[in-house]
């Protein structure tokens, strides 16, 4: 659904008390960017589409649910380690294997890991399909043949398609799951697919200095010397975003 869609859907719910001020957003886009475990926002066409992430129910699972996110670690492995041999069950919570929980195993339902051929057949479709796609690149094609032909590892892949191989993988897992969970009549778990941690930001001790001698003059401004102050607009959001303050 468009974001528009959903703001009236929360508009209704609320009985149009929903405002995104309440929430320290500016808008309703910056609103739902606050709760990216909850909704995927795609903000290449207009307005902006969202998908909600708890709602794994359908086979058809959007690309927006993929890109730049991941499928729950425990998950993941069980629904693609064809080649360990281990049997994956779920607890209700969590993903135990056959050799943690032996005696207490039996009765709980086995999730469905991808066998060696449906792999293949999965790559193989991969691989038809993006090389109809390249445009006379000899060596790229040769790539991604000798990459589905020996089964070679996605480091193996033309650097363009290891993302679409990726993002591809992905969306079959995910119908996967979302199909054996709804077959088996259980609830997914709401963090099925979860945002990738993003890297940590490593500050230098040149801004950690300037940092601190600015929290210092602050700290000595008087009241019209601080409301003559001009902060970034950015810098004012993050601030209002991690903080306990409305401006």
């Amino acid at each position: 659904m468009t974001t528009a869609v959903l703001k009236n859907r929360l508009l209704n719910l609320t009985e149009r008390a929903f405002k995104e001020e309440d929430y320290r957003a500016p808008n309703f886009t910056a609103f739902v960017r606050q709760y990216p475990d909850l909704i995927a926002l795609d903000e290449s066409s207009m307005p902006p589409k969202v998908v909600l992430i708890g709602d794994v129910s359908s086979t058809v699972v959007s690309e927006v649910t993929i890109a730049g996110r991941r499928i729950r670690p425990d998950l993941w492995t069980a629904a693609v380690d064809y080649q360990s041999g281990d049997s994956y069950h779920w607890n209700g919570s969590e993903v135990v294997t056959g050799d943690a929980f032996e005696s207490d195993i039996a009765n709980l339902p086995k999730i469905p890991t991808v066998s060696r051929d449906e792999m293949r057949e999965w790559r193989e479709r991969f691989a038809t399909s993006f090389i109809s796609r390249l445009q006379e690149d000899d060596e790229e094609v040769a790539q991604v043949r000798r990459w589905h032909s020996d089964f070679l590892p996605t480091k193996e892949l033309p650097a363009a398609a290891r993302a679409a191989w990726n993002d591809e993988l992905k969306q079959h897992v995910i119908s996967r799951l979302a199909d054996w969970f709804r077959e088996q009549s259980l609830t997914p778990p709401i963090d099925l697919v979860q945002q990738r941690p993003q890297p940590r930001r490593v500050v230098s001790s040149e801004t950690a200095q300037l940092r601190e001698l600015i929290l210092r003059c602050v700290h000595a401004m008087n009241e019209e010397e601080l409301r003559s102050l001009k902060l970034p607009p950015a810098a004012v959001l993050r601030a209002v975003g991690h903080g306990t303050h409305r401006l």
